[in-house]
């Protein structure tokens, strides 16, 4: 990995995110990976499971918004810290995200791990 390279990845993502496209996961994390939402929960493994886990999100979440700057990045993995913020539905909940990712890429720049950590702040 480098940092062209994750950062087409965080790109791909905020894409997927910001515009509710979890058609998008299988181009983003391989048919094994693990995706852990928080460090002390159990991750969401496989592709299965983590487009189920992104189409909850797609109808929860609208007006998105995503930015990151990358912190970070060796041979497979990348940090990078993001915030976001979007209106968490039904109710309107405007929800401010300030968080870091830790990924693991493969060679095919798919990611086998996936860990984030943040904060929000709702009103």
């Amino acid at each position: 990995m480098d940092n062209s390279s994750f950062n087409d990845w965080l790109q791909l993502y905020g894409k997927a995110w910001t515009q509710r496209r979890p058609d998008l996961i299988k181009e983003l994390f391989t048919q094994n990976a693990k995706y852990f939402e928080k460090p002390f929960s159990s991750p969401f493994e496989g592709i299965d499971a983590i487009t189920l886990y992104w189409k909850g999100i797609s109808q929860t979440q609208k007006d998105i918004s995503f930015e990151y700057k990358i912190i970070s990045v060796n041979d497979y993995v990348g940090i990078a810290h993001f915030v976001a913020s979007f209106l968490r539905q039904p109710g309107n909940i405007h929800v401010k995200l300030d968080g870091i990712f830790q990924v693991t890429l493969d060679s095919q720049n798919k990611c086998t791990s996936f860990s984030e950590w943040w904060e929000s702040q709702k009103s």
